[in-house]
């Protein structure tokens, strides 16, 4: 389905903007000085911004070019959306979203370029092929295969989502990037997972004896039981994928490539561990229901940590549909939005059936400002 009608929301011009990964919110701050009255989002995919400018398309592009920046890669002026099949599809309403946006005139010549992130059940040069056929039909224009041209058609595609652009070549904003890293060579962590659980542990005051064993569901790449590894003396990661390298070559991480639920095929892992973590990317009720599965590997009292990741928009039903979960084995089950986990919610609790020790005050799972449901 193309969305022609209100794709601008009351702006005059819109924009995918790229920069470096992690620099988004800095990148979008930058824009906005640039452009006051801009209204810049993050897409799901780090490093890209949609843009809704109040000024047209053409000062838009000239102010970009000829400011400094820091944070800019790639401009590509955008003019319609459009919904992107995950199967194969003749992609005909692209074509049609593209020709509606009204550039393309009869002997005019055109090249197709998508930039496909996501899931697809075929490449980038099928819809490219498909869309130019297409658009010759609709428009009179002519197809071209490599430079040069009078136009140059983008698909940006983030999954299910199209951005769609024609744009005469010299018109693209391409820009060096004064900002790359954040980390000085050898200091990034494994991924933004190892800040979360840092957190985590260090908020919830949960400490471990030296003997501790960790148990880690969803483990890959492998950021969290790079930390448990820190503080424990036996890690189990958990995932059919596989870790990073800097993971396994710790002596006291074991890589299981098992489904969570086969954990407990291990007898000897019944009772045995003293931290359950689980960060894996599904429903929050559905991984609420693994940790209740999973408890029986806990010694009683022991915590657990949840990340409680938002499918919807409905965050408190989300976190509200966990928590009738694992009440069914959990005390003490608290929620918390955490700084390095903005976007989703940390949960913490005890297993029932008594204290088991004194790995776990009282005060480990206090919250002092409550859930956030």
């Amino acid at each position: 389905m193309t969305l022609p009608d209100d794709f601008y929301q009351g702006a005059h011009s819109a924009f995918i903007i790229t920069t470096s990964a992690g620099f988004d919110a800095q990148a979008r701050l930058e824009l906005r000085r640039l452009l006051p009255g801009a209204r810049a989002k993050s897409l799901f995919l780090k490093g890209n911004i949609l843009l809704f400018a109040d000024q047209e398309e053409a000062e838009v592009l000239a102010r970009l070019r000829e400011a400094e920046t820091r944070l800019i890669s790639h401009v590509f002026p955008v003019q319609r959306a459009a919904a992107i099949p995950a199967e194969r599809a003749d992609f005909g309403e692209i074509a049609e979203a593209v020709a509606a946006i009204g550039r393309l005139r009869p002997g005019e010549t055109f090249l197709v370029r998508a930039h496909r992130r996501g899931q697809h059940a075929w490449p980038a040069r099928d819809l490219e092929r498909a869309v130019a056929l297409r658009l010759q039909e609709l428009t009179g224009a002519v197809g071209e295969i490599i430079p040069p041209m009078d136009w140059q058609v983008t698909i940006q595609i983030y999954q299910g989502d199209g951005y769609l652009g024609v744009t005469r070549p010299a018109d693209l904003v391409v820009k060096q990037l004064q900002v790359t890293r954040k980390y000085a060579p050898g200091e990034r962590p494994l991924n933004r997972a190892q800040w979360k659980l840092r957190e985590a542990l260090e908020e919830f005051g949960i400490a471990l004896p030296p003997e501790a064993w960790a148990l880690d569901l969803g483990s890959a790449p492998g950021g969290w039981a790079l930390v448990l590894a820190e503080r424990a003396a036996r890690v189990v990661a958990v995932d059919p994928a596989e870790l990073d390298d800097s993971v396994t070559a710790l002596p006291n991480v074991e890589h299981l490539r098992l489904h969570a639920e086969e954990v407990l095929d291990r007898p000897d892992f019944l009772g045995r561990f003293d931290l359950l973590t689980c960060d894996m990317n599904i429903d929050p009720a559905e991984a609420a229901g693994i940790l209740v599965r999973l408890a029986p590997a806990l010694k009683p009292g022991a915590p657990a940590i949840m990340t409680v990741k938002y499918m919807t928009h409905r965050r408190s039903g989300h976190e509200r549909e966990a928590r009738e979960v694992l009440v069914q084995a959990y005390d003490e089950v608290r929620f918390k939005r955490l700084p390095h986990n903005a976007r989703e919610t940390t949960a913490v609790m005890r297993k029932r059936d008594g204290r088991g020790g004194d790995e776990v005050r009282a005060s480990d799972l206090a919250d002092p400002e409550g859930p956030t449901s």
